[in-house]
């Protein structure tokens, strides 16, 4: 169906009384949020629920969801095409009052707190991790990665320590974020603040879900032992990184070391790796609990009969683990899945 006929036939829905349809509209939002036109139709639902909005919450709503008229989303996504044009300055000054108006009409309070997950596992690891005793409120909009955004563009202006506070506060709306993680070590690189970038890998290989994510971290660490002269070690993390995802950048950084050193370089035995993770008070792969919660998620959908989510568990808990037993489940439910044409 299109977004048109979508949006027409949640529109016959509508029962005229406020209350019913802003809760009718909210299950329409989860229910479409995986569909291919996800972004056109949750736009069209706010405007939606935007314009039954009594008089007086309207002017709370436009204090909370608008800048000069506009959206947040619709500001985010100036910005980010202007970023795209590689006009950072003028994208510099729609983050900054996207970031004022997140600060000023999303604080957190005694009884609740704003958080912004992406999908039910960012949830499910907070809850896990966490265990909030506050309640929380999910926003329409990412807050996270509008003040990501609102970061990366202090870094690109060199503005460093200011994105690095900056990408905090993203940190803060969304703990699970791992882009922020990202992109708030990129800060402590060009700070050459060692401990910092050290302690942000760290935090970031806790909540890495996929093979990329502690890829990315290992190649984070190669360079932390370059700056800190430690070449050996540097070498285990770049050649552990690659068994987890292909790095573009690694053979550069081999080619690096060695010119550094003098010493050919070779692949380290695992005797080695294990060492260079010991030293660094860390293990080899990824976190136990992380992949406790995809698997029971996993379990979870398959009683649910929930083919989508099964398989979306399973290929996470697959590509965390290689294990070939689940490697099996998962090939048999994508064949399901293939016969029901939800491939």
């Amino acid at each position: 169906m299109t977004t048109d006929e979508i949006m027409k036939k949640i529109r016959e829905g509508l029962t005229g009384e406020y209350s019913v349809d802003m809760v009718y509209l909210e299950s329409q939002a989860d229910k479409y949020r995986s569909a291919k036109n996800a972004k056109e139709i949750g736009s069209a639902i706010a405007d939606l629920a935007y314009e039954i909005l009594p008089d007086d919450k309207r002017e709370v709503l436009n204090k909370m969801m608008y800048i000069d008229g506009k959206r947040l989303d619709v500001v985010f996504a100036e910005a980010n095409k202007l970023i795209q044009e590689k006009k950072i300055e003028e994208s510099f000054k729609l983050t900054e009052a996207l970031y004022t108006k997140i600060r000023m009409n999303y604080r957190e309070t005694e009884s609740e707190v704003y958080l912004s997950f992406r999908n039910t596992l960012e949830h499910q690891l907070y809850l896990y991790f966490y265990r909030p005793s506050k309640k929380l409120v999910r926003p329409v909009f990412d807050l996270s990665q509008m003040i990501l955004l609102h970061g990366y563009n202090l870094l690109e202006l060199n503005r460093a320590e200011e994105a690095a506070r900056v990408i905090n506060d993203a940190i803060r709306y969304n703990p699970m974020n791992t882009d922020a993680y990202f992109e708030l070590a990129e800060c402590y690189k060009s700070l050459r603040d060692h401990d910092q970038l050290l302690s942000v890998i760290k935090e970031t290989l806790e909540v890495a879900v996929t093979p990329v994510q502690i890829s990315r971290c290992y190649c984070n660490l190669g360079f932390y032992c370059v700056e800190v002269k430690d070449y050996d070690r540097a070498v285990c993390f770049y050649y552990e990184s690659l068994i987890y995802a292909d790095h573009p950048m690694v053979p550069a950084e081999l080619h690096h070391i060695h010119t550094i050193t003098q010493k050919k370089i070779v692949p380290p035995t695992r005797e080695e790796v294990n060492e260079a993770f010991e030293h660094y008070g860390m293990k080899c792969g990824a976190n136990e609990d992380v992949v406790g919660v995809i698997t029971a998620l996993a379990k979870e959908a398959i009683e649910n009969k929930d083919l989508p989510a099964i398989r979306f568990y399973l290929h996470m808990q697959y590509g965390l683990t290689n294990d070939p037993e689940i490697k099996e489940m998962l090939d048999r439910y994508d064949t399901l899945a293939k016969e029901r044409g939800q491939a």
